[in-house]
């Protein structure tokens, strides 16, 4: 198996036909893309090499967000060597959500306009906002996050901030959070701060996204190590407690 993607057309077809494609392709018996435009090649195929994989459908309806933990782990380990530019590149993203994977997208992110459709099957908003709006990008962007081979589970950051998906939303959808070694010093700040009896709500997890962004404007916070804002993080919480 090789990582897919569509070219820069072929996405621009699909964005030219999103009422159809609603129509046609996202319904539970809808036709495949290369059916609905009538070509046998619409989904191209890189070449990076990976091994086959599924993803998760096993809850029942109301309970699909249970299943993300699993399928980060399951997109992550497989395509973690992709770099943050290639991982940003919405033509991949998009041959995964309208193809390989368009049945755990009919599971998890049942699209019933073409505002659905354009924010979780394509890049509907800001790039760094879309790669975790987008169905299959998100899965990928919040193990960037939160994966670190130095714990126990590699995965221990990823359980904590898949807790809520306000977490989500405020720590990874700001553009603050651009830089990984921010993001990942923010969850590992308040993981570890709850892991010390810390009570972490979605309130607080708001707190500490503004203070993230105060500290953006009093540093250069790309030139510190994710040592260094955690540790600022960390101050600035345990003040909270006091």
């Amino acid at each position: 198996m090789r990582i897919k993607y569509l070219t820069e057309d072929d996405l621009n077809a699909v964005k030219s036909n999103l009422s159809a494609v609603l129509r046609d392709v996202i319904a539970e018996d809808g036709k495949s893309l290369n059916e609905f435009f009538g070509r046998d090649n619409l989904i191209k195929e890189t070449q990076f090499e990976i091994n086959n994989f599924k993803l998760d459908m096993s809850q029942p309806n109301g309970k699909e967000s249970l299943t993300d933990v699993e399928n980060i782990q399951r997109v992550y380990n497989h395509m973690k060597f992709l770099s943050d530019s290639q991982a940003s590149d919405e033509r991949i993203w998009a041959a995964y959500t309208f193809s390989e994977f368009l049945d755990y997208m009919r599971y998890r992110w049942k699209a019933s306009s073409i505002s659905d459709l354009g924010n979780r099957y394509l890049f509907g908003y800001s790039v760094q906002r879309s790669l975790f709006r987008n169905g299959v990008s998100r899965l990928w962007w919040i193990g960037r996050f939160t994966y670190d081979e130095t714990r126990l589970d590699p995965y221990e950051l990823t359980r904590f901030l898949c807790k809520d998906q306000d977490y989500i939303e405020n720590i990874c959808g700001r553009n603050i959070f651009n830089n990984p070694d921010v993001g990942f010093a923010t969850i590992s700040a308040l993981n570890d701060a709850e892991k010390a009896g810390l009570v972490v709500n979605r309130e607080l997890v708001r707190e500490v996204s503004k203070y993230v962004n105060l500290l953006a404007g009093t540093y250069l916070l790309d030139t510190l190590s994710k040592e260094e804002i955690y540790q600022k993080i960390q101050n600035k919480l345990l003040n909270w407690t006091k």
